[in-house]
Parts: structure tokens; sequence; C-alpha cells
């Protein structure tokens, strides 16, 4: 089960947050190939973060797979999220950092 955890400093309404579920859930389970159904988004909104010594708008996410992972998946994840997180909540996508973990199957 795929599962993205975001943060960020900047307060998400319910409408927002709807919007960011939606479209993380289809980018990430296109993305790693696997059903939408097995995606799991968490969006943490208003939580105190400094990043590059500011208090401007940032975000940190982890997403932790069993499989599917690599560089160029990584990659495309990555630029899509801050493409999403740019397009919602005007995160630039300097100040946004994503942490991957591929997890094997056999240590869930």
């Amino acid at each position: 089960m795929p599962t993205l955890n975001l943060f960020t400093n900047v307060p998400v309404d319910s409408v927002i947050a709807s919007d960011i579920l939606r479209d993380a859930t289809k980018a990430v389970a296109k993305i790693i190939g696997k059903p939408e159904s097995y995606v799991m988004i968490l969006l943490n909104g208003g939580v105190p973060i400094a990043f590059s010594g500011t208090e401007e708008p940032a975000a940190y996410g982890e997403l932790i797979s069993i499989g599917g992972l690599g560089p160029s998946v990584n990659g495309k994840l990555s630029s899509t999220i801050a493409e999403i997180l740019q397009t919602k909540l005007y995160i630039d996508s300097s100040r946004f950092y994503i942490k991957f973990y591929d997890v094997q199957y056999y240590l869930v």
C-alpha cells in the first residue's frame, strides 16, 4: 500500500484538502503502477515548518511503498506532487522536500 504523508505550514481548508487528496492519489497510483484503492494520502496543514531559515510556505513529504519505487519513478513523483502543491497551495517547488522509502514486502 503506497502511503504519502504530506506536511505543510500552509493552512489547508477542506475543499483544497479534498482536491489535493484526489490529485495526489491519482498521481501516486498512476506513476507507481498500483490501483488507487491501494493508495493512502495523509495531509497535515498548518504545521510549523522552517525551511532554508524561513517560515515561508513549504512542504515535506514521505512516500512509503512496497516496491514500485526507483530513480525514474521517484523523480516523476517528486515533480508531480510539487506541481500539485504549487497549484493548490502556492508552495514553490524549491521549498518542497520528499523522502522515499522502498520497503521490502517481508519487512511489513
